[in-house]
């Protein structure tokens, strides 16, 4: 289980005690076969622990737009998700034979009964993927998070990163600067940069 962000930190036997109180699902896909439906609200998260998937949204007229690669490492769920206020068809889907774990979503949000160590790493990799994933389009560039931060990290640092990128890629934008304006990432418009081109850029920058 190596180069998988979640799992950083955490040793092959934590890993498969974690399976085992997790109660992880493993499960394998043929490529082109739906892996996930957002719109059934199952609360589980998935592991991509091998192969590649897209996540992709059909629209009531039937235009099919892929959303985001998911390379080997990669989680989805509805906790990563924005709300679906259109209604669309959201679906993840397997680009080639894959292999993914299953696991209730409740376990990232409340506390490990026995305190195992192995969970709380879990918990702490996970927030770190979904704050970067929520910050990014929101951050005013306040600097609050960098002042709060017990450890002293720049945090406000890796916030601008993301204010950069999104200005590179969806044109320029302030957030808060206007009541009720949406962020880029979930405004779609037709300049919109392709997603091949958002995956293939963060691909080189890792």
């Amino acid at each position: 289980m190596e180069n998988i962000p979640i799992l950083e930190g955490i040793s092959p036997d934590e890993v498969e005690q974690m399976r085992v109180c997790f109660g992880v699902r493993e499960e394998r896909f043929r490529a082109d076969t739906v892996i996930y439906d957002i719109s059934e609200g199952r609360g589980e998260l998935g592991l991509l622990t091998a192969g590649s998937a897209v996540i992709q949204r059909i629209d009531r007229q039937g235009g099919r737009t892929i959303l985001e690669h998911l390379p080997t490492g990669s989680v989805f769920g509805e906790m990563l998700m924005f709300e679906n206020v259109a209604g669309d068809s959201i679906t993840v889907v397997a680009a080639e034979s894959c292999r993914v774990w299953f696991m209730s979503a409740e376990h990232l949000t409340r506390r490990c009964e026995k305190a195992c160590t192995h969970h709380s790493r879990l918990v702490e990799n996970m927030f770190h993927i979904i704050r970067a994933f929520h910050v990014a389009g929101r951050c005013t560039d306040c600097g609050e998070c960098t002042r709060v931060c017990p450890q002293g990290i720049p945090l406000h640092l890796l916030n601008r990163k993301f204010i950069k990128d999104i200005n590179e890629l969806y044109g320029e934008y302030q957030a808060g600067e206007e009541v009720g304006q949406r962020h880029p990432l979930i405004d779609f418009t037709k300049t919109d940069a392709e997603p091949s081109v958002v995956s293939s850029r963060g691909g080189a920058n890792a």
